[in-house]
């Protein structure tokens, strides 16, 4: 029997099966954020090798384009555009 239901069937102890009452929703209102914090945490570890692949393929972009730029400039007699 939970101690919820436990309390409610000796009602001489109000104060202490209010308590308890709001400890346990308490409780269980953070294990449920608990939870969740731990399936999103699942889901970002898993996506990880995916955002890893992404930045590398950006960063190769980005160095082209630096790349790229750097040429730009020397073919203007290194003048900014």
């Amino acid at each position: 029997m939970d101690i919820v239901e436990t309390l409610r069937v000796n009602p001489e102890h109000n104060a202490l099966r209010d308590q308890a009452a709001d400890e346990i929703e308490r409780l269980r209102v953070e294990n449920e954020l608990f939870r969740r914090a731990l399936k999103t945490a699942d889901q970002a570890i898993a996506a990880a090798p995916i955002w890893h692949a992404q930045h590398r393929v950006l960063s190769e972009v980005i160095g082209g384009l630096k790349k790229s730029l750097g040429q730009l400039r020397q073919g203007r007699g290194g003048c900014p555009a």
